[in-house]
């Protein structure tokens, strides 16, 4: 099994990228998917041979880090402006 992350959702697909290599993109139908999915989500994916979700996991506790990471990130990016004179828009 990979881990992926949703990027975005474009229809009926999911844009996943591969964790540790997000230049590898999977689009997969929503329905192979586990229900109320968001993006950022972290999956764990295990396909098929014919490229099917055979199973798909939401490692919550994953995604929650991860979300964590970006934001102080981004609060880090703000303090670092704010410093500087500028302004960052989001």
């Amino acid at each position: 099994m990979e881990k992926y992350t949703v990027d975005r959702f474009e229809g009926e697909l999911a844009v996943l990228l591969l964790s540790g290599d997000e230049t590898v993109q999977k689009d997969v139908p929503r329905d192979q998917l586990p229900n109320g999915l968001k993006e950022g989500d972290v999956l764990e994916i295990q396909f098929k041979e014919d490229n099917k979700v055979e199973k798909a996991e939401v490692k919550e506790v994953e995604t929650e880090s991860k979300k964590e990471r970006a934001k102080s990130l981004l609060e880090k990016l703000k303090n670092k402006n704010k410093s500087m004179g500028l302004t960052l828009l989001l």
